[in-house]
């Protein structure tokens, strides 16, 4: 079991080996200087070759060990992090050769007094930025700690535990370099803890976890520049930020660059006030950050105050928990230096805010005349009942930044006059349903406009003349209209002449097509349409975009096709190198799977060759299927032709509002010869009609001009009955056959099987007949001329006598039925 265990490491090792070996030969090919191993689960330290790597990251994984000679390889190292693993030990001659590094970091481990050597930094001879922070290191051990730490002569930064210190050890006099110092571990802070630094210049100092300061804790930093301050959450109590602001009181008079305050949590929630102005006013500081600190509201006096007085205040930061009336914001026209303001909207129910009158319709808004940054945000969307409407920025002409992210005012519907300067606006979360096209009219230069979910979907569609609303932005370089739920741009927006490329985001909107750009070439930079509704883009899109030509065009999210129906996109994508994110991009293949695109262009060469081929199987199918469709329907048409031809006649005679006689036909017959036979049936038709019959013969009878089928169609209806004259030229007639199938048809839908006559002439046989004849055999009535005049009873006489008969038979019967129609 524990060989198996020792096989399985060191296949895992020789893996690991192999991995890392194959990418550095790849990155000392391409002379890489950075290698990040950040986050890979990384259980022991990979093997480094020599290189020229100057940055090693591995933050984040899960090593325990950091091996002795793990970098001898990387001599020209000059930042390695280790910050959050799990290392508990670091063997001797760890860090050897490092003599050119300058940053480490060991913040966040499990490192304690056994983890490490005598001497451990002694070849971190470049060193100037060390943390060894947020270990567990004992009270004992970190006097050690640091005696091994202030050998580091050209340390410039460090951060580093103080856990139940009550004072610095005066060793760190040897870091007359050292400039930053950020110290962790120790909540209450008294008068000489840091007596030892007097020695030290430190200008910039960060206390973590503090939850008490004495009234002279800074006294011993005359050269402190930057002072950051995070209180403990958990433990901090109400009197934490007096004590605070009570330890300031030793800069007064000193110029200070920065005081931040982070972190106070909600109980001990407080109004800012006289004591804490008072405190201010007396140092000339440049930048104030009091964020996360639940300030609850500004008293109005003390604060304008404070801006009358003379003070250096170049940049404030502070976010309040609740605030009713907002009148402290007219207090900042009266900061004279006061170039960047972070007042971050904080969402709060106050039943006291009335809905907006029509007074809103024009409103002014004070500034310092210093201000160039505004940050007037909120991290989530907060109504407020105000309207653009047109709103006045007095001394507003150096402001070049406003940020007003998720401060949703009730409608776009305006113009922003006095900040005409202006360089950088974010306006998501607007509700821009209702939108005014000269919105952006007073700021010519206008760089970047953020307008994230401001529902411009809706506001964009309803501008009269949309060419109005980016008339005057001729310096813009960057749009974003991330999630506005638009599927389509009006006509005119970006068909302007802007001085630079336009960077335009388009992501998590509807759109199913490219934009409505203007095919213009030099005019966009980057467009991405990341998270739309794209499955591919059409001929008139890419010849657009080869017009166009951006740099970069970014689709990933949206759900791309990859089947032969979208084979011209996808070589496009291939030859035209506009896609960036191909390597991102997830598509659809043919059947049904998920495929990256990049992965499935490698192989579009040959998924062509098998669209063509499937191409030419379905059109071959095709054609296969209509060639047997149509010998089908041929087959059928020839079979069953002279049941279509009488039908097709019938209907032609129906459309000429044809009405056949109900009761009485025009002729007893209709005689169907061959016109070789003239001369006989000449003789016949004397006979018949010196006995009274009357005849019809389409040499006598036919209309001029009148189509011969429809005349035949209409003669068969026309008469009693059909007598067909069957000679050898008859046979050989194909209009013979015609009028046999015509009667046919006709006898069968009339209900007269009875109606046809046959005269046989020429010795003809029944087998000779036409089918259509033999089928309806058992209905004829067969009278055949005379040929030999020495057989009983066969004479011309007896002839003409039976066809008499059987031309009267159906007239006689007709007439007996009228007589008892009458009689009833």
């Amino acid at each position: 079991m524990a060989m198996s265990k020792v096989l399985l490491a060191l296949c895992k090792c020789i893996l690991l080996v192999g991995l890392t070996k194959a990418t550095y030969s790849k990155m000392n090919e391409q002379t890489v200087n950075v290698i990040d191993y950040s986050m890979k689960n990384l259980t022991s330290m990979p093997i480094f070759q020599q290189n020229s790597t100057t940055d090693i990251n591995l933050r984040g994984n899960l090593l325990q060990v950091v091996p002795a000679l793990s970098f001898q390889q990387s001599k020209k190292l000059k930042s390695l992090d280790l910050s959050m693993n799990k290392l508990n030990l670091i063997e001797r001659g760890a860090f050897a050769g490092l003599t050119e590094l300058i940053y480490l970091s060991l913040r966040d481990n499990k490192l304690t007094s056994n983890s490490f050597h005598v001497g451990i930094f002694q070849d971190l001879i470049s060193l100037q930025d060390l943390n060894i922070h947020l270990n567990f290191f004992s009270y004992e051990y970190t006097l050690i700690l640091q005696s091994e730490i202030s050998h580091l002569k050209s340390l410039v930064r460090l951060g580093i535990d103080l856990r139940g210190q009550l004072q610095i050890n005066k060793c760190f006099c040897k870091l007359s370099e050292l400039q930053d110092l950020e110290l962790v571990g120790l909540r209450n802070y008294s008068d000489n803890l840091f007596q030892n630094l007097k020695c030290l210049k430190i200008e910039i100092l960060s206390l973590d976890s503090v939850v008490f300061l004495a009234p002279d804790t800074f006294i011993c930093f005359p050269t402190l520049k930057t002072l950051r301050i995070r209180i403990v959450y958990r433990f901090a109590t109400y009197d934490t930020i007096s004590s605070i602001f009570n330890s300031f009181k030793v800069f007064k008079g000193k110029n200070m660059t920065e005081i931040s305050i982070y972190n106070n949590p909600h109980r001990n929630g407080f109004v800012l006030g006289h004591r804490h102005f008072a405190v201010l006013q007396e140092i000339c500081l440049q930048k104030l950050n009091l964020m996360d600190d639940s300030i609850l509201g500004i008293q109005f006096g003390p604060f304008l105050k404070y801006g009358y007085t003379d003070n250096c205040l170049e940049e404030l930061n502070i976010n309040l928990m609740f605030d009713s009336t907002n009148s402290y914001v007219f207090a900042f026209c009266a900061f004279k230096h006061l170039k960047i303001l972070g007042i971050p909207h904080v969402v709060s129910k106050d039943n006291r805010l009335e809905r907006s009158t029509p007074n809103d319709v024009s409103y002014s808004f004070c500034l310092p005349k210093t201000l160039e940054q505004l940050d007037y945000h909120s991290n989530v969307k907060s109504y407020c009942t105000r309207r653009i409407a047109n709103l006045t920025i007095l001394n507003g002409s150096n402001l070049k930044v406003v940020n007003m992210a998720n401060v949703t005012v009730r409608d776009c519907n305006g113009t922003i006059y006095g900040i005409e300067n202006l360089e950088y606006l974010d306006m998501s979360g607007f509700d821009c349903r209702v939108l005014s096209e000269h919105l952006l009219s007073h700021f010519p230069k206008l760089i970047t406009l953020i307008a994230q979910d401001a529902t411009l979907g809706i506001g964009l569609n309803t501008l009269n003349n949309a060419s109005e609303f980016l008339k005057i932005n001729a310096d813009l370089k960057h749009i974003d209209l991330m999630k506005n739920s638009i599927k389509s741009l009006p006509d005119g927006l970006f068909n302007h002449p802007f001085r630079q490329k336009l960077t335009i985001i388009l992501d998590r909107n509807n759109f199913q097509s490219l934009p409505n750009f203007p095919s213009k070439p030099n005019t966009f930079q980057l467009i991405s349409l990341k998270y739309n509704r794209i499955s591919c883009l059409s001929e008139d899109d890419m010849a657009k975009l080869n017009i166009i030509k951006p740099s970069s065009i970014f689709l990933h999210g949206n759900p791309m096709e990859c089947s032969c129906n979208t084979l011209a996109f996808l070589t496009w994508v291939q030859h035209s190198g506009l896609i960036s994110d191909v390597d991102e991009i997830e598509c659809i293949s043919q059947n049904g799977t998920l495929v990256i695109l990049s992965q499935f262009l490698q192989n579009l060469k040959t998924y062509e060759i098998s669209c063509q081929s499937k191409l030419w199987i379905t059109l071959a199918s095709c054609i296969s299927a209509f060639a047997i469709l149509a010998l089908l329907f041929g087959i059928i048409y020839y079979r069953y032709r002279f049941a279509f031809e009488y039908f097709f006649l019938r209907i032609k005679m129906k459309l000429r509002h044809y009405q056949p006689l109900s009761e009485e036909f025009i002729h007893d017959a209709f005689i169907s010869y061959s016109h070789k036979d003239m001369t006989w049936v000449k003789i016949l038709y004397d006979k018949l009609h010196s006995k009274g019959f009357s005849l019809c013969l389409y040499h006598k009878d036919f209309k001029v001009g009148k189509p011969i089928a429809d005349c035949i169609v209409e003669a068969i209806n026309s008469s009693r009955k059909i007598v067909f004259v069957i000679t050898e030229d008859f046979l050989q007639s194909s209009w013979g056959t015609y009028e046999i199938e015509m009667t046919r048809m006709h006898a069968f839908r009339e209900g007269r099987e009875s109606m046809v006559v046959v005269i046989l002439k020429d010795d003809i046989k029944k087998d000779k007949l036409p089918t259509a004849l033999k089928e309806i055999w058992y209905k004829v009535v067969c009278i055949v001329w005379p040929t030999d005049p020495e057989v009983p009873y066969n004479s011309e006489e007896i002839f003409y006598e039976k066809l008499c008969i059987a031309l009267s038979d159906s007239r006689s019967r007709i007439n007996d039925d009228n007589s008892q129609l009458q009689m009833t």
